[in-house]
């Protein structure tokens, strides 16, 4: 793992900065200047549907919306001239009324690479809030995302120590990765444990952050490996303040949210929401690692921790041959064969609800038919799946055509499989598409 040669220029390369000219955008606003490598920063403010008309008042003609945001875009674009960043500025309109669409729009339309936003200020119950524009921003751009928060007086955000929370994946190692480019002088790694963890888990986190402060020290950076224990958004806001932090470098995704289909991990998402200083949230990571493959039976307290969601079942190396996808390392997708005395059923083919729609469970079934094709293969499909089970060479076959063994797995059926939402499938050796 290497820190020093990686440039982060790319991070700010082109930046969309989204104001609404409120106390808190003007906030934002001297942070953007400040942020390292800048390329080229463009102003944006949406306006909604009918912000467009010229007001009248005790019959003068007043200064439209439209007007008003010209002149202070093109005010506050000048004094980022000034302090030598490219500046240009646009004016959006948002004719459904949604502004963070607005904003979206502009940040693929520009190629941005990063885009930042503002944070509302405290609520009634004494947290930081994020307003509904900039959370939507957060959660749906597909580019590094700054939650800026001015106020601190100091100069430059990355003058006080960078905060960076660590969860020992690709995300993190990531993130770590970045640090030196972004001109950290000083870094604080943090690594938060759940409050039931064992000393096994413990010590390794112990020896991963020294492994990892170790090759920061080598790119000259001074750095504070940190260990504790609670709720992580809460710990990373309290070590933030604790730390005189400007500025949080946390990953979109924790350590195994990356293969989920969520958009941002539930931590970064609270971090964001929660802290007392700026917050750099980085992209999801677009080449993620793949592997589909057969099982070690070691392995197989893997798939029976998958299985909790599907039928309590459980892998017997004995019996059982598995397939599985991993993304990252991660098992994300299982399917097995199983050997009964007079023939091999196919089942377990289950792809938790979080990382589903990504044709995981397509791989996972090809790699197992292409395996133990070579001999006749039977399964209960349930209904809806028996036009996907088609496609790799099954037929339905009536439930007499199961042989035995396989046939008493539904036996409470009492021959009403359709009413148990199953249909009785075959694959003949070597037969079908595989």
């Amino acid at each position: 793992m290497r820190y020093c040669g990686i440039m982060s220029s790319w991070l700010f390369d082109r930046v969309v900065f989204a104001t609404d000219f409120s106390q808190n955008a003007e906030e934002a606003s001297a942070v953007v200047p400040l942020l390292p490598r800048l390329g080229q920063v463009v102003l944006v403010h949406v306006l909604k549907p009918g912000n467009e008309e010229r007001p009248w008042f005790a019959g003068r003609s007043l200064h439209s919306l439209e007007e008003t945001a010209e002149r202070a875009l093109s005010r506050r674009a000048e004094e980022y001239q000034e302090v030598g960043v490219n500046t240009r500025y646009r004016i959006l309109r948002a004719p459904d009324g949604e502004i963070a669409n607005a904003v979206l729009d502009a940040v693929r339309d520009e190629e941005a690479t990063a885009v930042v936003v503002g944070a509302q200020g405290y609520g009634l119950i004494g947290t930081l809030l994020l307003g509904s524009v900039s959370t939507k921003v957060l959660e749906e751009a597909g580019v590094h995302v700054v939650i800026a928060r001015g106020g601190s007086g100091r100069q430059d955000p990355v003058a006080s120590p960078i905060l960076c929370p660590v969860a020992f994946g690709r995300p993190s190692r990531e993130a770590v990765a970045l640090l030196p480019g972004l001109g950290a002088r000083e870094v604080v790694l943090l690594h938060v444990l759940a409050s039931d963890h064992g000393a096994e888990e413990e010590e390794a986190a112990e020896r991963e952050l020294a492994r990892m402060k170790a090759h920061l020290e080598t790119c000259g950076t001074e750095v504070q490996a940190l260990l504790r224990t609670g709720r992580p958004s809460d710990e990373i806001a309290r070590t933030a303040r604790d730390a005189g932090s400007d500025l949080i470098v946390i990953p979109r995704l924790g350590r195994t949210d990356y293969i989920r289909n969520i958009s941002i991990g539930s931590t970064a998402l609270a971090v964001a929401k929660k802290a007392p200083c700026s917050v750099l949230v980085l992209s999801r990571p677009t080449d993620l690692h793949e592997e589909v493959r057969e099982l070690a039976p070691e392995e197989f307290e893997l798939v029976d921790e998958i299985w909790k969601e599907y039928r309590g079942q459980t892998a017997d190396p004995a019996t059982d041959r598995i397939f599985g996808l991993f993304v990252e390392g991660t098992l994300a997708t299982v399917a097995r064969c199983r050997r009964h005395p007079d023939g091999l059923e196919v089942d377990g083919v289950f792809t938790p609800m979080e990382m589903r729609g990504r044709g995981y469970a397509r791989r996972v079934t090809d790699a197992l038919v292409r395996a133990c094709g070579g001999e006749d293969l039977y399964m209960h499909s349930t209904l809806e799946l028996v036009g996907f089970y088609m496609n790799y060479g099954f037929v339905p076959i009536p439930e007499s055509g199961l042989p035995p063994s396989i046939r008493m797995r539904f036996s409470f059926a009492i021959g009403d499989l359709e009413g148990a939402n199953v249909k009785p499938m075959m694959r003949p050796a070597g037969g079908g598409p595989a």
